[in-house]
């Protein structure tokens, strides 16, 4: 236990040093980059930056994360393997499988702060980030919401032309509804739509086309979208938590794009973090196929090499969920479950086979 206990205190200690100087060397490109941007939105130079690093650190934060645990889990087993530490472990009666889960046990208990970290603080500052962008920087700036957006309640179509004042006030909208053979049965032009006491005054209310042109009653609008839906349905799923997520692909499901992006997003939430659990076993994967080798450099380029396969992987995979060739579940899960099994029963041979560090 008390072996265990040191090898993962010297996992966690690489791994929230190499978080912070990952953090810190992107945080530093990334400012050299948009600095320029930054600064020409005319507020306080010094106040702009600060500004910009402290939205923009979250999010580098949660990116770089499971590169870190991979890093860190693989310079703790190769400083150990090097000095000998590994095999005194060994000597002592401690099997593979309990040294490596003592480090997936570390990483899983990151990968669930890491979660609550990503829906607190990440969505909120990079749905400000990405706000502040909008109003090209300035200190006051307001935010003007692109034109001809689209959007989806049920089987209603939505083009808004305009969102004004936080959402609640929308101009120049189009409601194309659909039948049951998604064919367009009414084309509705509102010229305005005004938040008030939890409904939506219209303004300017026409039927303008569709199969039911002929049809004499008034043009009406039947929705459960608020205000809040307007200010972040065009948003990247990066920028929402996972209660906002799980409003995307409900029974009447909304969002400017398919449902099954959504629903792949709302997945990959809960897979993304258990990444960081992950990485300690892909180092251990790298560090007992060459112990015999005793080359520090083989160990971690090979470790890395893992590393960004699985990120390749996982992106291509992640890809073809959110364009709905693979189930979302799939698209989400496969990656992991994947490395996870191909990792465990290397370990389990290792164990098996006489194999000694």
């Amino acid at each position: 236990m008390i072996l265990s206990r040191y090898l993962m205190r010297a996992f966690l200690a690489r791994f929230v040093g190499l978080l912070l100087g990952l953090v810190l060397f992107l945080q530093t490109l990334d400012l050299l980059a948009t600095a320029n941007e930054v600064l020409a939105g005319g507020g306080a130079p010094l106040d702009s930056l600060a500004r910009y690093v402290m939205l923009r650190a979250p999010s580098l934060m949660e990116t770089v994360a499971p590169l870190a645990g991979l890093l860190g889990a693989l310079t703790a087993l190769v400083t150990f393997a090097k000095n000998s530490e590994v095999l005194a472990m060994r000597a002592a009666g401690r099997s593979v499988l309990s040294l490596v889960g003592g480090l997936v046990a570390v990483g899983t208990a990151l990968s669930i702060l890491l979660f609550v970290f990503s829906e607190t603080v990440v969505v909120r500052t990079n749905g400000m980030l990405e706000d502040w962008r909008d109003a090209g920087f300035k200190p006051d700036g307001q935010i003007a919401e692109g034109e001809n957006s689209w959007m989806m309640e049920d089987t209603t179509i939505i083009r808004v032309g305009h969102v004004m004042r936080g959402g609640t006030e929308l101009v120049n909208l189009r409601l194309l509804k659909q039948g049951q053979d998604a064919d367009i049965t009414d084309i509705i032009d509102i010229d305005k739509a005004v938040w008030t006491v939890d409904r939506w005054e219209l303004e300017g209310v026409r039927r303008v086309g569709g199969l039911n042109d002929a049809q004499t009653a008034p043009p009406e609008w039947k929705t459960q979208l608020r205000p809040e839906h307007f200010m972040r349905f065009a948003n990247h799923p990066n920028e929402l938590s996972l209660n906002a997520l799980q409003e995307y692909v409900g029974n009447v499901a909304i969002g400017s794009r398919p449902q099954y992006f959504y629903d792949t997003w709302l997945h990959q939430k809960i897979a993304g973090p258990i990444v960081l659990a992950l990485m300690p076993l892909l180092a251990a994967i790298a560090a007992f196929a060459h112990h015999r080798q005793g080359s520090a450099v083989l160990t971690i380029v090979w470790g890395i090499t893992l590393g960004f396969l699985f990120i390749v992987i996982d992106n291509m995979i992640l890809a073809m969920g959110q364009f709905g060739s693979l189930p979302p579940f799939v698209a989400a899960w496969l990656p992991l479950i994947l490395f996870l099994t191909l990792g465990l029963w290397i370990v389990f041979n290792f164990e098996h086979t006489g194999a000694r560090t």
